[in-house]
């Protein structure tokens, strides 16, 4: 009951005390282990899950919620629960100014078929990259032709399947980047070598 009513106010965290307005939170408790047998109540409950947010301050706020909720409703049951909060990954951010200078790129490496999309909640190691330089993270379509987007497995799913005729976009894409970021840069230093020759 105590790990029960844990989960459920690990929800309330989402739905009354976060400003969803600002950024998305997700709180998932997918792991639930306890107990041995069926006559027998559970001496401990070990409970499991996963933490998304958008903002680096409200994820550290979100932590300190998960802890505060946990510990104060086995309190309240005469129970104690441990939390401990695994960092995997930071929140992946994409560089505004890289990105709006890098979606032209994007664009000629898909035959205009690049679009800028609303923030998601996955968690990606990539984002290590993008807190020490700017960075921009993007993905690319893996769909296989005729399908529809509707029904076409998703990843992290049993069916999940991978078009691999799509990589040569990524191919290309990565080297298009390459070249104008680069071309974009001698730009610049160019422009401030004039600068200072007047």
């Amino acid at each position: 009951m105590i790990g029960t009513q844990i989960i459920e106010g690990l929800q309330t965290i989402v739905s009354r005390q976060s400003e969803l307005t600002k950024n998305a939170v997700v709180i998932s408790t997918t792991i639930f282990k306890a107990g041995v047998r069926e006559n027998i109540i559970p001496e401990e409950v070990t409970l499991g899950g996963t933490i998304r947010t958008l903002d680096t301050g409200m994820q550290k706020d979100v932590w300190m919620r998960v802890e505060r909720t946990a510990k104060k409703i086995a309190e309240a049951s005469g129970a104690t629960a441990d939390i401990t909060i695994n960092s995997k990954t930071l929140v992946t951010y994409n560089d505004p100014k890289l990105t709006q200078q890098m979606i032209p790129t994007l664009q000629k490496a898909t035959s205009n078929n690049a679009y800028v999309m609303d923030a998601v909640t996955g968690a990606e190691d990539f984002s290590f990259f993008a807190a020490k330089v700017p960075s921009l993270f993007f993905y690319l379509g893996g769909m296989p032709p005729g399908k529809d987007p509707k029904e076409t497995a998703a990843h992290h799913t049993p069916d999940f399947y991978v078009d691999e005729s799509g990589m040569k976009t990524g191919i290309k894409a990565f080297c298009l980047l390459v070249f104008d970021y680069m071309k974009l840069a001698q730009s610049k230093t160019l422009n401030k070598t004039q600068e200072k020759s007047f």
